[in-house]
């Protein structure tokens, strides 16, 4: 039998804000991608889909600036 080997914690290299939409038809919270743009977005759920309002892309653009694309939030434990 192969030895396992051990792999270190692997570290952020991006982060993506994610937003939770109600879904009009069933009620749940849909977690989806920031949307910048106005789109559709599809419930997991009850698969059926719903316009979304979009975030500011600039608040978007602040928020990884400030966590330096996700860099700051790593657990110090791990930094």
């Amino acid at each position: 039998m192969a030895e396992k080997k051990f792999i270190s914690p692997v570290r952020p290299v991006g982060m993506e804000l994610v937003m939770l939409y109600p879904c009009p038809h069933c009620k749940r919270n849909v977690p989806l991608l920031a949307p910048t743009e106005p789109s559709m977005g599809s419930c997991d759920f009850c698969k059926k889909q719903f316009p979304l309002v979009p975030v500011d892309s600039t608040t978007v653009q602040y928020i990884k600036l400030i966590l330096h694309n996700g860099q700051a939030a790593i657990d110090p434990e791990y930094a």
